[in-house]
């Protein structure tokens, strides 16, 4: 045989093989022979070493033959069919010992250290594949099976190191290689199987940051930093305290590395033009972000400061560099007067594009048709809600996008409607693999309505944030010589400096004034530069127009007041000037640089308007407003831009005024600019302080303000409720109040609303009475109000087919449940509720949310009940449907053990329910999820920061009962079960909840008392919880239930593990079933092949959902069953069922942006999915069963 030929595995099982044939190496002491001999790399092991290594402290009394023997046994059979006498050449004989003498190529271990070696020299893309190579060669955990052999271990933490060091190294290398994003996933896995090792911090950061998520960058360093306070007690080291500081300075050292090659490097890129001095740094930004946007990496570029810093300059730049890219440029100003413009400054940056009917059809087809409403294209549909609108305004930048790559440029950002700017902060936290780049201006330095939004746009991961700086005295000089001439003195030059602070508009106007009074620029005039200069801005402005001849002041206060945009026939009416009149004024304007020389017509700053604007007392600007609304009407100007003016007008009680508001705020509202319809119907309901009128206007505000402001919802509605006579009407303004209240108001006030709305109703509104009687019962349950204040009466039972009915069904079921005994009645009642979805016309997240909770408390089948909710909410535009739907999905996905996708749904819940701004009782419900995640997936310190996060203070409903008894859960998790018990003890329960579903106390406090101990006292809360859910007869509840009881009796719970493993296998309780087969596979009593398999299934499960407690125990089970998993499966998961719906509409044909629009995704995401598909990066299980007896994921959903 070739000696060439042989290779030996350590990198795992300890294997050998010539060429194809597998070599036997006999049993476990001649193997530890062959393995001491080559860990010791040529060098002579001593016999003792080795009898030491192989028998301990009881070797045989011929310990020297017994070698020889071993010795004897390898040469042949690493060397079968040679003659004996050259068999020595592989195990060679010297003085007292034996050396394994090899080829280099011959042992993986040896092949491994080699290419690691190799790779720390060479390039990006040579390390990935040389480090893919050397990672490639490990089968499993090296030399596991002498893992408790002394000689062993430090060789196994040696090479468990250099592995660790290996995988960092792929990562880097694949980040220099421009993968950020799609490493994400792993670099979290493996800090979080290592969280001390800061290069994995450093690593994850890194690639979060190149990702565009700055902000979850800066988390994960924070991560990090507790982390190692928490277990080490030490500060991050200097990798991750720079890279901190990188990420906070945008540094451009943290891009991306430039990998050379043989291609010609670019020409240098064109310097500044000549007006843009001292702006080198932010034209660098521009430039980048408009080569990635070409290279296809999306960027939203702010560009922030003070009025008059240049801001419209740099972006008129921005847009002049990206035609010569050979980019498409839209664009937008924002407007103090066109505030209320329902997407206003969306429809500066679109309709241009929609003028011609065929390309316009083409760009709003699809899901992108939702945007019609914005642009007045879908006359007679039903409007939809802001979600809808949102998610099609983004297809449409991603139709137009398809083109080429596209800049939507938006100046004076904080001045454009709040719909645009929601529609912005939509757009570009989606904006992955779509080539748009958003350029905006922000000024600083004033208080803005919509603060927020802005905010929000400024900290977005993607967000590049440039902020100009003042000239220099340099530069200042430089453009004092090109207005007045040279030379300049150096004094005179200080002093425009310190006048103007180097704001390049304040220069602008002292330049001026100073070039209108010839002024010379030398020392003897620095006196007259202070003396111009602190008039400042509007001095200078209002001083320039009482120099002008004729009307031409008159001019520009009415363009001052009729806004950027107005035309020349509008200007002269509002002027009470004949149109040449206007036009000679214009002219003259624009000749002293107060307007721009151009129709229509524009302030040359929106400072320079404000100044003009100002200057008249604001009682004559409101005057003006309202002369300027009923010029436009008369000229038969659209209702928005007339409301524009009234919003500005004085009140005066007249009914017309309120219909162009109304008419307006639907407008506003059609199109989801529903903060547009608010403010519009605001200064409505002002315009009527009494009268029959001012119930409608009342009405249609409460309910607008529903989808944005619950509290405000409520006020206006109750005071419409008050007001109104019609009994119908009010009954139904009584159940909608209710339904708000329950979220919106303290704990009992929607309770004694809707008993008092009842008693008020008349006999006939019989059904009405119903929806009220089961918001009063509901109500009161979720704020832990006491029974006697909401259960006084009987509820009866639900009576009709109306929508009142529905809801009172879906009240009862939860009533039954928490009784835990009927589960038959409770499932009958709640599919009564949800038949058909009429229960969602009436409801934006209430009782339709009760009635599916029944049935998943039930294990009653959803089927897609949660896609058609999010469907719902989505093109309603309701964002607390939104919220109800992202709990409780993510409640629903937390059960099934879909974790990751559970946790996103919870993430999104919290954001949603901060905007939405009522009370919050829906906070401790989504907390206590989020912990019970976390702790499912094995991450206490990740639970641990979802409970430090959740409210503070006593437990307040059903909610905070849930909050409480998660949080105590984690104490006994952590290691402190006296805590925990103690917070349950405290927990207030004024309803009686009997069902274990609903009220996990047993399941808790015998966690805790078992830690304590206690564990007889443990077995008896578990075994009585396992017959309460036995009479309830819920399997995946059941089945959890049985697996903790066997957990407790130990040896003797066997059978309860069992009963669990089978009660679970048909359910679709993935975690909870991997958490049973673990636990029955880990019992001695389970014959091995049994054991092994079921420990498989549980870690492929383990493996697909991130539980990584199970992981854990069931890799170590299999390890001591002799079976150690040798997959090297730690990258590898199953699809979530968003990414495995992905997977079958790609492979049916459709296309990456075809299958984001059916999935309400964005097409980066669907391209990261099917590009990990290819790349292996997803495991996707074969049509057919893995495994008859024990399937890898129990249901497949």
């Amino acid at each position: 045989m070739d000696a060439g030929q042989l290779r030996i595995s350590l990198l795992g099982a300890c294997t050998a093989s010539s060429g194809d044939t597998p070599l036997d190496l006999g049993g476990r002491r001649q193997r530890a022979v062959l393995v001491v001999l080559l860990l010791a790399r040529g060098e002579v092991v001593p016999v003792e070493r080795l009898t030491e290594a192989v028998w301990g402290d009881h070797p045989p009394a011929d310990a020297a033959g017994a070698l020889q023997a071993y010795v004897s046994h390898l040469r042949r059979r690493l060397q079968p069919g040679s003659a004996a006498r050259t068999r020595s050449s592989i195990i060679v004989s010297e003085g007292r010992g034996y050396a394994a003498r090899l080829s280099p190529d011959a042992v993986d271990v040896w092949r491994f250290e080699r290419l690691l070696d190799r790779s720390g020299t060479a390039s990006a893309r040579e390390t990935a594949q040389l480090v893919g190579e050397a990672l490639a060669l490990w089968r499993g955990p090296p030399l596991a099976e002498w893992a408790d052999e002394p000689w062993a271990e430090a060789e196994i933490a040696r090479l468990a190191e250099l592995r660790a060091v290996a995988r960092e190294r792929l990562m880097a290398a694949r980040l220099a290689l421009g993968e950020a994003a799609l490493l994400v996933p792993d670099l979290e896995s493996m800090a979080a199987e290592e969280p001390l090792r800061e290069e994995r911090w450093r690593l994850l950061a890194l690639a979060l940051y190149r990702a565009s998520r700055q902000a979850d960058a800066l988390g994960a360093l924070r991560r990090a930093r507790t982390t190692l306070a928490e277990e080490l007690g030490v500060d991050p080291g200097p990798a991750l305290r720079e890279l901190e500081q990188q990420v906070l300075a945008q540094s451009p050292a943290l891009a991306v590395p430039v990998q050379r090659s043989g291609e010609p490097e670019p020409p240098p890129a064109a310097g500044p033009p000549d007006d843009l001095l001292d702006r080198e740094r932010e034209l660098v930004a521009v430039r980048a972000a408009l080569d990635d946007l070409v290279a296809g990496e999306p960027r939203l570029l702010l560009v922030e400061g003070p009025a008059g810093i240049g801001k419209t300059r740099l972006l008129t730049e921005a847009r002049r560099l990206a035609a010569q890219r050979s980019v498409r440029v839209l664009t937008a100003r924002g407007s103090q007067l066109e505030k209320a413009f329902g997407f206003g400054a969306v429809r500066q940056l679109f309709e241009p594009e929609l003028v011609a009917p065929e390309r316009r059809d083409a760009l709003l087809a699809g899901a992108a048709a939702s945007a019609r409403t914005v642009f007045d294209l879908a006359p007679g549909e039903s409007p939809e809600g802001s979600f809808a609108v949102l998610h099609g305004l983004y297809w449409l930048a991603v139709n137009l996008s398809a083109d080429g790559p596209l800049v939507l440029a938006v100046d004076d950002l904080q001045w454009c409607d709040s719909a645009s700017l929601r529609w912005l902060a939509y757009l570009v936290r989606r904006l992955d693999a779509v080539p748009v780049l958003v350029v905006g201006t922000v000024r600083t330095g004033e208080q803005h309505p919509d603060e927020q939004l802005l905010t929000e746009l400024s900290l977005e991961p993607a967000a590049v944030v440039v902020r100009p700086a003042p000239l220099s005295p340099g530069a200042i000089a430089d453009l004092v010589e090109r207005r007045l001439g040279g030379p300049v003195s150096p004094l005179f030059a200080l002093a425009c400096s310190r006048t103007t602070s180097g704001n390049p508009l304040l220069l602008r106007q002292l330049l001026r004034g100073l070039e209108a009074d010839a002024v010379r620029p030398d020392a003897a005039h620095a006196d007259v530069v202070v003396a111009v200069g602190s008039r400042a801005v509007s001095s200078m402005v209002l001083m320039r127009l009482r120099r002008l001849p004729g009307p031409a002041a008159d001019v520009a206060r009415a363009a001052a007041v009729l806004g950027d945009g107005a035309s020349l026939p509008a200007v002269a009416a509002l002027a009470g000037l004949t149109e040449a009149e206007t036009a000679a004024g214009l002219a003259a304007l624009a000749r002293c640089e107060i307007v721009r020389d151009e129709q229509p017509m524009a302030f040359v700053h929106a400072l320079v308007r404000d100044a003009v604007y100002r200057d008249l007392p604001s009682a004559e600007r409101a005057l003006r407003h309202e002369r300027a609304a009923a010029l436009l009407r008369d000229a038969g100007a659209n209702d928005e831009q007339v409301a524009a003016h009234l919003l500005l007008a004085p009140a005066r009680g007249d009914p017309a005024t309120v219909e162009v508001l109304r008419r307006a705020a639907r407008t506003a509202a059609e199109r989801g600019a529903s903060d547009s319809g608010v403010t519009l119907l605001r200064r409505a309901l002002a315009e009527l302080p009494v009268g029959e009128l001012r119930c409608d206007v009342l009405t249609e505000l409460g309910m607008l303000e529903s989808r944005i402001d619950g509290a405000a919802s409520t006020e206006h509605l109750l005071q419409a409720y008050q007001l109104g006579e019609d009994p119908r009407e009010r009954a139904t303004l009584a159940v909608a109040i209710a339904r708000t209240e329950v979220f919106a108001s303290p704990p009992g006030v929607a309770t004694a609303f809707a008993r008092e709305a009842a008693r008020a109703l008349p006999p006939d509104l019989d059904d009405h009475r119903q929806a009220l009687l089961a918001i009063e019962r509901t109500g009161g349950y979720m704020h832990g109000l006491e029974p006697q204040v909401w259960a006084t009466t009987d509820p009866g039972r639900p009576v009709g087919d109306g929508l009142g009915a529905r809801m009172l069904a879906a009240t009862l079921a939860f009533e039954a449940t928490v009784d835990g005994v009927d589960r038959d009645r409770a499932v009958r009642l709640a599919r009564s509720a949800l038949d058909g979805d009429r229960l969602w016309a009436v409801d934006d997240g209430l009782l339709w949310v009760v009635a599916a909770n029944v049935r998943m408390l039930a294990d009653d089948d959803l089927g897609d009940f949660w896609t058609r909710a999010r469907a719902l909410a989505h093109a309603r535009g309701s964002l607390f449907t939104a919220m109800s739907v992202s709990v409780w999905e993510g409640y629903w996905r937390w059960r099934r053990g879909e974790l990751d996708e559970a946790l996103a749904c919870l993430t999104a819940a919290l954001d949603q329910d901060r905007m939405w701004g009522g009370s919050g009782i829906g906070l401790p419900y989504t907390r206590s999820f989020q912990i019970g995640c976390h702790l499912d997936r094995g991450d206490v310190a990740a639970a641990r920061r979802a409970a430090d996060a959740a409210v503070e203070g006593p437990a307040a409903g059903d909610g905070g009962r849930l909050l409480e008894h998660a949080v105590a859960r984690l104490l006994a998790v952590e290691g402190r079960p006296a805590d925990a018990l103690a917070r349950l003890d405290a927990i207030p329960m004024p309803v009686p909840v009997r069902n274990p579903v609903w009220n996990p106390w047993l399941t808790t406090a015998a966690i805790a008392l078992d830690r304590l101990g206690r564990r007889g006292e443990a077995v008896s809360l578990m075994e009585e919880e396992v017959d309460r859910l036995r009479r309830w007869g819920a399997p995946t509840y059941l089945g959890t239930a049985l697996c903790r009881l066997g957990e407790l009796r130990g040896d003797d719970g066997l059978d309860d593990v069992r009963e669990a493993v089978a009660v679970l296998a048909p359910t679709h309780a993935a975690v909870e079933l991997a958490r049973a087969r673990c636990m029955l596979g880990l019992r001695v009593q389970v014959p091995d092949e049994e054991a092994v398999e079921l420990l498989r299934a549980a870690l492929d499960t383990a493996l697909d959902r991130g539980a990584l407690g199970i992981q854990r125990r069931a890799r170590a089970g299999l390890a001591r069953r002799g079976r150690p998993d040798e997959s090297g499966r730690d990258a590898q998961r199953c699809p979530t069922s968003t990414e495995r719906r992905i997977v079958e509409l790609a492979a049916a044909g459709h296309g990456v942006r075809d299958v984001a629009q059916r999935l309400f995704l964005t097409p980066g995401t669907v391209q990261a999915v099917l590009e990990s598909v290819s790349g292996n990066g997803l495991k996707f299980p074969s049509s057919g069963p893995a495994d008859a007896r024990y399937p890898a994921t129990g249901r497949i959903p």
